[in-house]
């Protein structure tokens, strides 16, 4: 706990250093009007899957809210290839943040691009590594979400989503306002797409049936749930639908468990080199049933039927969004006490509501 604290406050005192050192008199620093020039505009979004696939909505509404903006994206190894190829942006610059070596190129290839404005994604808390690759950006306006006790470190801020019950995807979607647009829900919501020769692959993964796809990884231990149950939530969408074609997908270190799933639940395991596989099998699937990870979120991004469990105080935040579907949020702090009856009801719920998608 003392060490907790200690990386707290440590945390704390490198924000107020570099919110000081950002923070630049208001005189000439007005607000941009964003459609009297050509503004080229980086936004920042360096860390997970799921933090990308809930801001593509946003982010092609930022790049589309006026002709003059040319968009870039500052994205993480892990999240970058989510939008090779999205025709809102104009350049992605890969950034690992464990590298030490990636530090000094990425400074130097942001201040060759010279950039107008800066965007920071974090919009819950601030975050170290944002503020040094905003001060690195050099931009002129640096925007951001007030209120988060940094605001000196933006001379272009919004208020935050008032609602205490937002989605993360509504949470961001607050940023739009410094471009002088309103998002409703249908611009906001995630937005992906997958090419003709990943679609194909994925078609031919797929036998004749409903398409139902299981994803069995969590990404932490305390979403983490017991194999027998993945394998008897499978048995039950086939006493449900014996037309089902069940594919199990996992992330590689999970492939021999999903195996065993997979052959225990009737169906077969469907290896996914990288995301986008997994995120064509999500586009062309009847049902989806996950965990909470990016898996969800791409489940809501390509509006499939989808089942998501999440542990307790997780879903009102990170849960599915615009598409049919259940969020089921367990009463624990994690997946132990989980009953496969209480998913298994869910997904009766949503198996009647969905209709084959290819019907």
């Amino acid at each position: 706990m003392r060490l907790k604290r200690l990386e707290l406050w440590w945390r704390a005192l490198w924000i107020r250093i570099l919110v000081r050192l950002m923070r630049r008199p208001s005189a000439g620093d007005a607000r941009p009007s964003w459609g009297s020039r050509p503004f080229r505009v980086l936004f920042l979004r360096h860390d997970r899957a799921g933090d990308m696939v809930v801001s593509t909505g946003v982010m092609r509404g930022i790049a589309r809210s006026h002709p003059t903006i040319t968009l870039d994206v500052l994205a993480s190894p892990a999240n970058a290839s989510i939008i090779s190829g999205a025709d809102y942006i104009d350049e992605i610059v890969v950034f690992n943040k464990k590298k030490l070596s990636d530090y000094l190129p990425t400074l130097l290839r942001l201040r060759r691009t010279r950039y107008d404005a800066v965007v920071d994604c974090m919009v819950t808390a601030p975050s170290v590594t944002t503020l040094l690759l905003i001060l690195a950006s050099g931009a002129r306006y640096r925007v951001g979400i007030a209120g988060r006790g940094n605001d000196a470190a933006f001379n272009v801020t919004v208020p935050a989503e008032a609602r205490p019950d937002a989605h993360m995807v509504d949470l961001i979607a607050a940023l739009a306002r410094a471009f002088d647009i309103w998002l409703d829900e249908d611009e906001r919501h995630p937005v992906l797409s997958v090419t003709d020769d990943e679609r194909h692959r994925a078609e031919s993964i797929w036998g004749t049936g409903f398409r139902a796809l299981i994803n069995i990884s969590a990404g932490t231990s305390e979403r983490d749930w017991s194999d027998s149950r993945y394998a008897a939530v499978m048995q039950h969408i086939r006493s449900e639908r014996t037309d089902a074609v069940l594919r199990v997908i996992s992330s590689p270190a999970d492939a021999d468990r999903a195996e065993r799933i997979a052959r225990d639940g009737g169906g077969e395991y469907t290896r996914t080199v990288g995301i986008r596989d997994a995120f064509a099998l999500i586009a062309t699937a009847d049902f989806v049933f996950t965990p909470d990870t990016s898996i969800a979120h791409a489940a809501s991004a390509f509006r499939v039927p989808t089942v998501a469990i999440y542990v307790r105080g997780k879903s009102e935040r990170w849960g599915l969004y615009g598409t049919i579907g259940e969020n089921v949020e367990h009463s624990e702090p994690n997946f132990e006490t989980l009953d496969v009856d209480v998913v298994t009801a869910a997904i009766d719920r949503i198996l009647a509501a969905a209709v084959s998608r290819r019907a």
